[in-house]
């Protein structure tokens, strides 16, 4: 090291000494400048941190998101890692820091603002006021991993909120999933081979959390299947992928949910490349921070399986096509390699291509199948194919007749009548087209999907859908409606279900895309919208215009809250009683009495807070914290601390955020209406509801019957329920009488004053406005 180094490298010595552990960079510059010995240039400065970094003194990244700080102090590093990676035993004893520790060591996530409890804690205050970086700076050595993949465009990492702690999650696989689930007869398999023995447990766990953004992670037999250097994956109701760690190889299982004949090329292609290119990206992370220069040559090479899983042929042999890849088992790998390098333009088989395996052709084939296959061929063939199937002219002529001006639709219900009825497999089709003498490569186009060609980026295409982006794309979507839900894994019942209850296209189209939506098996996000869009022949341009002003925030709002209710679904549903709930929601303006009546005809209490959590994660913010602060006011403190969120991370709807800006007039809404609400818990506490309801019957605002209505609560809270909920429907009069009748007594006279003075804003206005579309 240069003499020039020494008198800055003793100045922070001696601020180390002091007890100063983190330094901004401006403030390294200032010390350099101010030294009386001998001044660095700004390259010899960057040279001294990157040096002193190597020998351990300080701790320095020149990277965006942490080159303004330095830790002079690396023993602050021991402490950051002490505060959460440890073992019980060393736990805290404060019950809600030590759920933190519990869950974390359970499924091997945390939260950042759990975190920043952790470091609220008095041994460890010294980390708070640099919370942020510190968190970044776990983030760059994978100490923590992100649930959500980099950007493979600028290689960048995209804004998430779960984050995977792999040291604390130790426990191994110990699930069947492997043996029972992966079998030859149903599963293809490749390995990523790194150099050397071991792979560096940061990497596959990077890996993990990039599958863990784009898929959704698989339960088996109740149990989550992510375990140390072990996670399994739903890409679709067909397909599963499993990713798992033996020695030097990351290994990955395809596998189909009824034969492997079935797989479709293309997801497994995608899935391939998706992995390799998160591989490599995160292959030149690793490079970078070592300041290696990048070089072409990546640190793995791909392997091919053969059926049982026992030999592996490299890549590079396998794509030469010269040699004659057949294993000891007599296996040949060139077929599985093709099914993972699938020519994303290809429309035709191969010339070597077999057609369909025989434990595929046994196979029943599913809705998607049968309306691929409908597509691509014309009717008339689809026509004979039944009749050679033993279907009745009759029945043909029957089905024309349902659906006189849908041909696709005959044709695709053609297939499941002889599904149905019939028990036609894939090998009574390859039969059928035979005699009919057309080409069973016919029935390879079942298994093919159409390529995406999106202009749409990666952090919006892996979300989900907000209710108002289906909104938007439901109008286009048209007559395609039936084979839109089919691809998008609906049921026929469903689907026909949605069809007969409502004749308008619009929303058939709202109903199906919602019903999709709800379902948890595979993650719904816009990225399956738009290649179900495509396969089943739509397109995806009118998404493309839906959502070409979206902000991403917007929909990782959405996301946030959706995912903290249905972590705590089950004991929300199970153990809150929400009359009081609704109160405090209804004093917010975030319901309406509408709204309450929606949630409280349901007689069992389960129904009646499964329908408020709907509305809940409808409504986003500020419905999702009025939630939490009532269910923490009325003793549901536990659920409201594991439902909570950093603030900033949730964003408000557009129509609030564009009510900061415009005045009263703008929104639909009396503000009478508002002012009554607004004072609403006030009121079902604070009066006696008798002589108030006696002065509303004289003066007509409410009838003998609704009187008796009133009476009919059971507890003065609920008569005085009854009675808002009566005049929130009533018109201006019937407020201003409410308020003579709060007078005429002078107990309730500076209430009556507060109601008719209560502050109106324009978010206020646009917040019920919300509730009452």
């Amino acid at each position: 090291m240069p003499n020039a180094c020494v008198p800055l490298e003793l100045e922070i010595a001696e601020l180390v000494a002091e007890g100063k552990q983190i330094m901004s960079l401006v403030e390294v510059k200032e010390l350099n400048d101010i030294s009386e010995v001998s001044v660095l240039s700004p390259e010899q400065l960057t040279d001294f941190l990157h040096y002193q970094h190597s020998l351990g003194k300080i701790v320095y990244f020149d990277t965006p998101q942490l080159r303004d700080n330095v830790i002079i102090s690396p023993l602050l590093m021991v402490e950051v890692m002490r505060s959460f990676i440890t073992d019980v035993e060393f736990w805290p004893k404060e019950d809600k820091t030590r759920k933190t520790f519990k869950k974390m060591s359970e499924n091997g996530m945390i939260q950042k603002v759990d975190l920043y409890q952790i470091w609220e804690q008095e041994e460890f205050c010294q980390i708070l006021p640099f919370k942020e970086y510190i968190f970044d700076m776990l983030i760059h050595l994978d100490i923590v991993s992100e649930q959500r993949r980099y950007d493979t465009k600028t290689g960048s990492r995209l804004p998430i909120e779960h984050f995977f702690v792999p040291c604390m999650l130790t426990q191994r696989n110990d699930t069947d999933f492997l043996t029972q689930e992966c079998t030859p007869e149903r599963t293809l398999s490749l390995a990523f081979v790194f150099k050397g023995t071991i792979i560096p447990p940061a990497l596959p766990n990077r890996l993990i959390c990039a599958c863990l953004s784009m898929w959704t992670l698989k339960q088996y037999r109740g149990r989550k299947l992510m375990f140390s250097g072990f996670v399994g994956l739903s890409v679709d109701k067909e397909h599963d992928i499993v990713v798992c760690v033996e020695g030097n190889k990351i290994l990955l299982y395809l596998i189909h949910k009824r034969s492997k004949g079935l797989i479709v090329p293309e997801i497994a292609t995608s899935v391939r490349e998706c992995l390799h290119l998160t591989l490599e990206r995160i292959s030149e992370f690793y490079q970078s921070t070592v300041h290696e220069k990048v070089c072409s040559q990546l640190p793995f090479h791909t392997d091919y399986s053969c059926s049982r899983f026992i030999c592996y042929f490299p890549e590079e042999r396998l794509a030469l096509k010269t040699d004659e890849c057949v294993c000891k088992h007599g296996d040949d790998i060139t077929l599985n390699w093709k099914v993972w390098n699938q020519e994303q333009k290809q429309k035709q088989c191969d010339l070597d291509c077999t057609g369909l395996s025989e434990d595929a052709l046994s196979q029943f084939p599913s809705n998607i199948e049968l309306l691929r296959l409908s597509v691509n061929c014309e009717t008339r063939m689809i026509h004979d194919l039944a009749l050679h199937l033993d279907m009745e002219e009759t029945e043909w002529s029957d089905m024309v007749e349902n659906y006189p001006r849908n041909t696709q639709m005959v044709k695709f219900l053609t297939l499941i009548d002889l599904r149905e009825n019939n028990g036609i497999r894939f090998g009574d089709l390859a039969k059928g087209l035979r005699e009919m003498k057309i080409t069973t490569h016919t029935l390879c186009m079942m298994r093919r999907r159409k390529q995406v060609m999106s202009n749409i980026p990666d952090d919006i295409l892996d979300s989900i859908p907000t209710d108002e982006i289906l909104d938007n794309i439901s109008p286009y979507i048209g007559k395609m409606v039936f084979q839109l839900g089919i691809e998008l894994g609906l049921s026929i019942a469903d689907s026909e279900n949605i069809d007969k209850c409502n004749c308008d296209l619009t929303a058939q189209s709202k109903e199906v895309l919602f019903t999709w939506r709800r379902d948890k098996l595979v993650r719904p996000t816009i990225r399956v919208l738009e290649q179900a869009l495509v396969n089943s022949r739509k397109g995806a341009r009118c998404l493309e215009e839906v959502v070409k002003n979206v902000d991403p925030n917007t929909l990782r709002a959405v996301e946030t809250v959706t995912d903290r209710i249905k972590d705590n679904e089950d004991r929300i549903i199970h153990n809150i009683q929400t009359s009081q709930i609704l109160d405090h929601m209804m004093t917010h303006l975030v319901i309406s009495a509408d709204d309450r009546l929606d949630v409280e005809h349901y007689p069992r209490h389960d129904d009646q807070n499964k329908a408020l959590l709907d509305i809940v994660i409808k409504r986003r913010e500020p419905a999702y914290s009025v939630f939490v602060d009532g269910l923490r006011n009325y003793g549901y403190e536990d659920i409201a601390n594991d439902l909570k969120c950093v603030t900033h991370d949730i964003s408000p709807s557009p129509t609030l955020v564009s009510a900061e800006n415009e005045g009263l007039s703008v929104w639909n809404v009396p503000l009478y209406e508002v002012r009554l609400q607004k004072n609403y818990v006030k009121v079902i506490t604070d009066i006696q509801h008798e002589s108030i309801v006696d002065h509303l019957i004289s003066r007509e605002v409410v009838s003998v019957d609704d009187g008796k209505k009133i009476e009919s609560g059971k507890t003065p809270q609920e008569k005085n329920r009854n009675l808002m909920d009566m005049l929130l429907r009533k018109n201006e009069h019937g407020f201003n009488e409410f308020l003579k009748a709060l007078r005429k007594d002078s107990i309730y006279a500076d209430l009556a004053e507060q109601i008719e003075k209560t502050e109106v804003t324009s978010t206020d206005m646009a917040t019920l406005h919300k509730c009452l579309k």
